[in-house]
């Protein structure tokens, strides 16, 4: 009986040896017989008319011969005068004879120009108000909510206990780095306008807000009053003030930046919002500010002028030279989560 018992144990135990092997083996990986080619950016891009490409890199890598990355063979055959969609093909052979190829694709587009139906737009030059009271009731903003939405515009989000934080920043003396730590904190996304300069000099920081799921839009090269520029005389002028983000953020982030703007200094007029809509842009005003841009503005002042104007679907403007703002911040955030809001991008305003 107790070698019957015996038997039974060490069969038991065997399964059960068996059973954890199976669950716990590890099949050795079979190296690849292939080189691979990473690109690095993005692999669909558009180009205007007569701009050229400029690489943004690869790199080749092989099981048995390491980096082939200088061994890699580019091929193009695009026509940058030509209207259509081009290839960009990346060849790589390895030692043993075996090939892999990667592909970019470019797509060349027409550039935009000036239209004579612009002439018909209204160009006088606005300054936007945002209404916003201290009741936290919704303001009615510095136009139509209706007549804004033809020309793709927007200052409020509906009626949804949703706060919009948006900043607009054109220069370097900024708290700006510190903020963005503190939405990351607090699992926060906000949107940030930008200009060019501003891009090119804080790269880090730029790819630390893309890679946290930020949203950064267009607020012009030099921050110019683009109304005045929104004319057939200066309209390639208007086009460089545009495009010079675009390029600046491409540089930075391998990607394009989202097509969202903000009109500097908040002048405006329906023909320079009618041509951000053809250039595939939706424009962003705000349904509350305060005057912040004085940099000894206390943290307790700026909490209450924040708390003050918070009403369902807001859109903030806040500028983050500010000192108060910064400091303020996390108790404002904190603050409105307990009151039920939650936080959002501009962009997925419906």
């Amino acid at each position: 009986m107790k070698i019957k018992v015996f038997l039974v144990s060490i069969i038991l135990l065997i399964l059960m040896f068996g059973l954890w092997a199976y669950k716990n083996y590890d099949p050795p990986k079979k190296e690849s017989k292939f080189p691979k080619i990473t690109l690095k950016g993005e692999t669909k891009l558009n180009l205007l008319m007569g701009e050229t490409y400029k690489e943004y890199g690869f790199k080749a890598t092989d099981a048995k011969d390491g980096d082939l990355t200088e061994d890699v063979t580019v091929e193009d055959n695009i026509d940058y005068d030509k209207i259509g969609v081009y290839e960009i093909i990346y060849t790589i052979k390895n030692s043993r004879g075996y090939v892999a190829e990667a592909k970019r694709y470019v797509s060349i587009k027409e550039k935009p120009t000036y239209k004579d139906s612009y002439d018909k737009i209204d160009n006088k030059v606005r300054g936007w108000w945002s209404g916003n009271k201290k009741d936290h009731t919704r303001p009615s903003g510095g136009a139509d909510i209706n007549e804004l939405k033809k020309y793709s515009a927007y200052f409020i989000g509906n009626n949804e206990k949703v706060i919009y934080l948006t900043f607009d920043e054109g220069g370097n003396n900024t708290y700006l780095d510190k903020i963005v730590d503190i939405l990351n904190e607090n699992d926060v996304k906000a949107t940030f306008f930008l200009c060019g300069q501003f891009i090119l000099d804080n790269k880090e920081l730029i790819k630390k807000m893309e890679k946290n799921g930020h949203s950064v839009g267009n607020h012009t090269d030099n921050h110019e009053n683009m109304p005045s520029l929104a004319t057939r005389a200066n309209f390639n002028t208007y086009l460089k003030e545009i495009q010079g983000v675009e390029d600046n953020y491409y540089e930075v982030t391998g990607k394009p930046i989202d097509k969202i703007y903000r009109e500097p200094r908040g002048e405006w007029s329906y023909r320079s919002l009618q041509i951000m809509k053809d250039l595939g842009y939706k424009s962003y005003f705000y349904s509350a500010d305060y005057y912040d841009f004085a940099e000894d503005v206390t943290k307790e002042h700026a909490l209450n002028e924040l708390m003050k104007r918070y009403h369902n679907g807001a859109i903030y403007l806040i500028h983050p030279k500010n000192k108060g703002n910064y400091k303020s911040m996390d108790s404002f955030i904190k603050e409105m989560k307990k009151l039920g809001y939650k936080f959002d991008l501009v962009k997925n305003i419906p």
